[in-house]
């Protein structure tokens, strides 16, 4: 079985860090790739690996799990056992909370910082769009925001961020929703206009979109797709065609 606990052992010293694994195998082959690099997220056992070289490594697999949906609770028996002992590589704490108990230079992420590539960016703006919250969801926020309480320092800093300097719109002139809104407004599929709208309240009243749909397609003159528009792109009437 190639489902379970493993273990990546130093036969120089006999430390070791343990993880879990569906496919042992591709985790085992995951490791080796990012240790060789250099860029393994485990800094001790990177630093280990780049001391004493690959051939001090040996990967095996010592508790088999029968089903998957008990791996992670056993991976936590084997980490709340041995996690911070001397001769155990891990960092983390459990298995579901990659950070749990570690602050400031003792959490792995300490550091670390982490830009999206455009082509990221491109995926989690296409996963957003048209994306409806369910009645459940909005529930359960409401549900976690009421009877909170809010110190009066927290007050404080929520004062200071919305008065004076500390306002975004501090020294700087508004925008003119109201003219915008008015604007006239047209729809088209593949570059050939559809349907002319008066103004934005015309089209959000025909589609039943909300006011953050139709800015988002205004903004990006691309295809809704995934939203109550369909494949339509949206554009101001005096704008250029839109892609």
């Amino acid at each position: 079985m190639s489902r379970g606990i493993y273990k990546i052992i130093n036969v120089v010293n006999n430390k070791f860090y343990v993880g879990s694994a569906v496919k042992f195998g591709k985790r085992k082959a995951e490791h080796k790739r990012r240790l060789r690099l250099g860029t393994h997220s485990n800094k001790h056992l990177q630093n280990a690996w780049n001391k004493y070289g690959e051939t001090a490594f040996v990967f095996a697999l010592v508790q088999a799990v029968a089903d998957t949906d008990d791996l992670l609770a056993a991976e936590n028996v084997w980490l709340s056992e041995h996690v911070g002992a001397e001769y155990c590589y891990n960092i983390a704490e459990s298995a579901t909370a990659f950070g749990l108990g570690k602050s400031g230079e003792k959490n792995p992420m300490w550091g670390r910082t982490f830009v999206h590539t455009d082509e990221a960016k491109a995926k989690i703006g296409f996963a957003g769009k048209g994306r409806e919250v369910s009645a459940e969801a909005r529930a359960k926020r409401s549900a976690k925001l009421k009877g909170r309480i809010i110190s009066q320092e927290q007050r404080e800093q929520i004062s200071k961020t919305l008065t004076g300097e500390g306002n975004y719109w501090y020294g700087k002139k508004r925008p003119e929703h109201g003219a915008k809104v008015r604007k006239a407004v047209a729809t088209y599929r593949d570059r050939v206009l559809v349907k002319t709208y008066a103004s934005i309240s015309e089209l959000r009243a025909e589609f039943k979109a909300t006011p953050t749909t139709v800015n988002r397609l205004l903004k990006s003159g691309k295809p809704a797709y995934g939203s109550v528009f369909q494949d339509l792109s949206v554009a101001y009437v005096d704008a250029p065609t839109p892609t």
